[in-house]
């Protein structure tokens, strides 16, 4: 039951967020929903998905520091909800881009 609230909490959140950067730089919702699901699907896998960076550098640091090497794990299928979340409201971000703009792109 914790996992479809945090997929629905995800949807409100950015909802929420991107309705909040819209109205403070006076831009369309629907203009600013693209770039914003673009970028919170990012930063939601670097955080939550699998190995990153992030993670390699801590292993590294404790490696340098005590000569233990951290074991390494594949954690590449792992993901979390907050993505799903994130990426399905950039895929729903993309299909209402084109319903709002659908005769810019028919002609």
């Amino acid at each position: 039951m914790k996992k479809p609230i945090i997929f629905i909490l995800t949807l409100l959140i950015l909802g929420i967020g991107n309705w909040l950067i819209s109205t403070l730089f006076n831009l369309s919702f629907v203009d600013v929903s693209i770039p914003f699901g673009v970028v919170c699907a990012g930063l939601a896998h670097s955080f939550t998905g699998g190995t990153s960076p992030y993670t390699r550098q801590s292993d590294m640091e404790t490696r340098g520091e005590t000569g233990i090497r951290m074991p390494f794990k594949n954690k590449a299928a792992r993901t979390s909800y907050v993505f799903f979340g994130s990426l399905t409201y950039f895929v729903f971000a993309f299909v209402m881009t084109l319903v709002y703009y659908r005769e810019y792109f028919i002609g």
